[in-house]
């Protein structure tokens, strides 16, 4: 039996995956991912009760139109790995997301991965990531669109003060992002600032862009 299974949230033109394993995560990391969901307005206002039955940690953000069984393993072990790593090093850093790092007031949210496969989903086409992952009501329509300098030593944008490279969560989460190319970060301000990093996919014969999604707050 798989230990991953896709939520499909009624009335939301998005999937969640949880992972129900075991091993996932739970404590402060998951409840972070499930903040920003929440905030995000992806969980049912009366479907919650579904995510907290066994499915307690939320790992990724997938279109509607995706079927997750056409996903392969190794991608869908990659998100899993990525939000994880993405958490478990924002901990060390003392960060809620480490997209958003040091530049935020809050500490509560964390970051969550998401798969969009294939499509034009480079710059010029933030609009079109957002209705994939029904998000476009968490920014206001005339957001302007900030891009954020990506630093060569850890691969994490400049929100984040770092002093050593050679933390093992960071090393881990920069291994993980270095599988994709054509990297970038950007942030859209509204009620929350909403980071995106942005990336391309490919390994093992498999393609398409991934990346994480993270939430910060500036007064």
């Amino acid at each position: 039996m798989s230990s991953t299974v896709a939520v499909q949230l009624r009335s939301r033109a998005v999937k969640l995956l949880f992972d129900r394993s075991p091993s996932a995560e739970s404590g402060d990391r998951a409840e972070t991912v499930r903040s920003t969901i929440a905030a995000l307005g992806l969980f049912d206002p009366d479907g919650t009760s579904q995510a907290e039955d066994g499915l307690r940690y939320p790992f990724a953000i997938l279109p509607t139109d995706h079927d997750e069984h056409t996903i392969p393993l190794s991608i869908r072990e990659y998100l899993k790995q990525l939000t994880q790593s993405a958490n478990a090093t924002a901990t060390s850093l003392a960060c809620g997301s480490i997209l958003a790092g040091h530049a935020s007031e809050a500490d509560e949210f964390g970051d969550v991965a998401f798969w969009l496969g294939h499509g034009d989903y480079g710059s010029g086409h933030e609009l079109d990531l957002l209705k994939s992952l029904n998000l476009e009501s968490a920014v206001p329509a005339d957001c302007r669109i900030q891009e954020l300098d990506v630093s060569p030593m850890t691969g994490l944008p400049a929100t984040v003060n770092v002093s050593s490279s050679t933390d093992a969560d960071l090393l881990q989460l920069r291994e993980l992002l270095h599988r994709l190319s054509t990297v970038r970060v950007f942030c859209l301000h509204g009620e929350y600032s909403l980071y995106i990093l942005l990336g391309h996919y490919d390994a093992e014969g498999h393609s398409g862009w991934a990346g994480l999604l993270g939430l910060g707050v500036q007064s």
